[in-house]
């Protein structure tokens, strides 16, 4: 039992350290070195866990991506947004990335890497309610459009000061998708 103790805070003095060097820095910018005197734990103790900066980073996603595929399967699916109660996958999926935010920060805006692949799959097969075929837009752009749009916001939203509470900012998102592309334009001027 203390053990684990020990493990989960070493694991805590990890991420902060983490989370403070790349948003100071950038991942590239992460040494060993720096991470574990931030962390104030050994080198030996930093081995222990991972084998170096990128498995650690492989780590938090790897792990936000198993909580995000936990909060798909376990909450339903928007029904066609009408669907506003607390059991929404997307609302509680705004719950998770709030209490993750720096980390989430970090993760979504590393461009181009698979992580933000994975994740834009699973928010693509969630808002996949009812396909319509149109040929004048090809699948792979409207899925591009979609998941895009919605992890621009999420980045967004995260990267606020003050950060609005997640129930605040999924009623915003819920608006957003009734709009036109006209009326949203509009509300911008």
């Amino acid at each position: 039992m203390e053990a684990d103790e020990k493990r989960i805070q070493t694991e805590l003095k990890i991420q902060k350290a983490f989370i403070k060097i790349v948003k100071e820095k950038s991942f590239d910018k992460l040494t060993i070195s720096a991470l574990i005197k931030e962390a104030k734990i050994n080198r030996g103790t930093f081995y222990i866990h991972y084998l170096d900066k990128y498995d650690l980073k492989s780590h938090y996603e790897d792990e936000m991506i198993l909580d995000i595929k936990s909060i798909f399967s376990n909450y339903e699916k928007p029904d066609s947004l009408r669907n506003q109660g607390n059991d929404d996958a997307f609302l509680q999926l705004f719950k998770y990335l709030y209490r993750q935010r720096s980390l989430s920060v970090i993760l979504l805006t590393d461009f181009g890497s698979d992580f933000i692949n994975e994740v834009k799959k699973l928010i693509l097969n969630l808002a996949r309610n009812n396909s319509i075929k149109d040929s004048r837009l090809p699948q792979r752009f409207a899925s591009e459009m979609l998941t895009q749009d919605i992890l621009n916001f999420l980045v967004y939203w995260l990267m606020q000061t003050p950060v609005l509470k997640p129930k605040k900012i999924y009623e915003i998102f819920l608006y957003t998708r009734k709009l036109t592309p006209e009326q949203l334009s509009y509300k911008c001027f």
